[in-house]
């Protein structure tokens, strides 16, 4: 059987259309953590303030994840997409008003992103469970990989854009176009005909147990979520917290910020390309390894490195981590049912984000305490060790990629133990 080529896909009008609201979607989304990060240091400089922002932002994910994965098996996903980007869009509208109006603080802005937060986890197990219902087995990774890609195109220069904007006429105008590239994103979305709910009728009680009993059952689903939990808090506390409080308090800037953001996206779509055409056949090992390059910007920033090393090294990151992020969505798409693969997800990204909030403050204490070139060095070496363990797990070295004409069996792979 012949895999179609890419473009393929674009003859599909639901494909397109969900190609085109995550491209717009992208266009603020890439823009919002510089303006977001500059708003809160524009009031106050402390790394506590911007961490409070930061882990309030995520908290409101460890509950609505879990809700969002059981509606997302029970309920119409494409009306809890739309909701998640209604939501963040009349949020991010309030944030800039308040900004332009001269009445933003830490409190406010923390309460809006967590509402923001929040919305947009209740959407995101059905965004993750989209695209098996109109692209076929084989052709997932292709599907994941072209879907990222124009996105990624958008944030190289969107980053660098917002930091020039912040730093010229404020953050109120970045976060004005986020809001409004969350509401085209949403009218998108609506026009989207997909399947409806996948999973029978059951208490909510009962949906989270099976999903529950499934995600325990998979050694190499819930090993690589576990080893998320320390490395997506350590990379969000050293380059997403500590990141705009060495460029603030050096000559990178919001302007150099934004730079060293777009090289990051430039990684990100060269790592989109690589997957286009890239098929690993252990591909979970492929996943994991693809993150070890993360640690590199921590370091550079540790090591107060200038500008184009600092970019490099981003750069690197962000091939790694879209390969990372195609093979996992890849591996999930094809080895779980499609009738769990809603709480199966919200389990893992709820894994991966459990330790953010209380990393944020501690990486913001820390560094308030120690200075931030310790921390970042402490997060790179906790991060790397935590992703070099997975190697030693035989059951990742089993499992391989599905063949392209064999359809995945309800138990998942090789490696479900």
């Amino acid at each position: 059987m012949d895999i179609p080529t890419p473009p393929a896909l674009l003859r599909d009008k639901r494909f397109r259309t969900l190609l085109l609201a995550s491209l717009v979607s992208a266009s603020g989304s890439a823009m919002a953590p510089v303006a977001l990060a500059f708003t809160v240091l524009g009031f106050d400089s402390r790394p506590s303030s911007l961490a409070i922002v930061l882990a309030g932002s995520t908290a409101p994910q460890l509950i609505l994840l879990l809700v969002g994965g059981v509606a997302a098996d029970r309920f119409s996903r494409r009306r809890l997409i739309v909701i998640g980007n209604v939501v963040p869009a009349l949020t991010q509208a309030t944030v800039a008003l308040l900004v332009l109006w001269g009445a933003a603080s830490t409190a406010r802005v923390a309460v809006f992103a967590a509402v923001a937060s929040g919305a947009s986890a209740l959407a995101s197990p059905a965004m993750n469970s989209l695209l098996p219902q109109f692209v076929e087995a084989p052709r997932l990774q292709e599907a994941n990989a072209l879907l990222r890609l124009p996105t990624n195109l958008v944030r190289i220069l969107a980053p660098a854009i917002g930091g020039v904007l912040v730093a010229l006429v404020g953050p109120q105008l970045t976060l004005a176009w986020d809001a409004a590239s969350f509401a085209i994103a949403a009218l998108l979305y609506s026009r989207l005909s997909i399947a409806g709910p996948v999973a029978a009728r059951g208490s909510v009680l009962r949906d989270f147990r099976t999903g529950w009993n499934e995600f325990r059952g998979r050694f190499w689903l819930w090993s690589y979520t576990l080893s998320g939990t320390f490395v997506v808090a350590f990379w969000l506390g050293g380059y997403g917290l500590l990141g705009p409080v060495v460029a603030h308090d050096t000559d990178l800037g919001a302007a150099g910020w934004g730079t060293v953001q777009g090289s990051f996206a430039v990684g990100l779509v060269l790592g989109g390309v690589l997957s286009l055409r890239w098929r690993p056949s252990r591909i979970m090992i492929a996943c994991v390894a693809a993150n070890l390059p993360l640690a590199l910007p921590l370091l550079a920033l540790a090591a107060g490195a200038p500008l184009p090393v600092l970019a490099g090294c981003a750069a690197l990151a962000g091939v790694g981590v879209d390969i990372s992020i195609v093979c996992w969505n890849t591996v999930m798409q094809q080895q779980l049912p499609g009738e769990l693969l809603g709480r199966l997800g919200s389990f893992s990204s709820i894994g991966e984000q459990l330790a953010v909030p209380l990393g944020y403050l501690l990486v913001g204490a820390a560094a308030a305490s120690w200075g931030a070139a310790p921390v970042l060095r402490a997060a790179a070496v906790a991060m790397t060790l935590a992703t070099l363990a997975l190697f030693a797990a035989p059951s990742l070295w089993a499992l391989r990629r599905a063949p392209v004409a064999a359809t995945p069996t309800p138990e998942g792979s090789a490696a479900h133990t």
